[in-house]
């Protein structure tokens, strides 16, 4: 996903908020299902997130251009691990020479039953989507 920090992105000295960078990946993951034509829940199962690990490496600011990279780590019966990164790609009205990371996110997500609140297994298409992103 590419997208622009926008002004309700940011704080009041225009660096964007730290809580936006979770906000950004969780977008780049569900845009990864809509590609698929699909979402990533349904009436009856979802995903939810268990575990986090981030690190703020860099910051955006107003104007900057970014990029969410995800890349799978583990897949199993129940449950996610991706990591994902944010990249830098141009400031206001320059494109970077290289990529600058600037944020990294470990997240562990739970598949469960909606009505149960319990873990349930991965269907087959949501394993396909999954498989998709180490095909980008």
């Amino acid at each position: 996903m590419t997208a622009y920090v926008f002004y309700d992105d940011t704080d009041c000295g225009g660096i964007v908020y730290h809580a936006n960078y979770l906000i950004f990946c969780e977008r780049a993951r569900s845009l990864l299902f809509f590609e698929k034509g699909m979402l990533p829940h349904n009436a009856k199962h979802g995903f939810v997130v268990k575990d986090i690990e981030s690190s703020f490496i860099k910051s955006l600011q107003l104007g900057d251009r970014y990029k969410v990279h995800t890349i799978p780590l583990e897949i199993r019966s129940a449950s996610l691990i991706l990591q994902q990164e944010i990249y830098k790609i141009a400031t206001f009205n320059t494109i970077l020479d290289a990529p600058e990371i600037v944020f990294s996110l470990k997240v562990k997500l739970a598949h469960i039953n909606v009505e149960t609140k319990k873990p349930c297994k991965i269907s087959g298409s949501i394993h396909d989507v999954v498989e998709f992103f180490t095909r980008k």
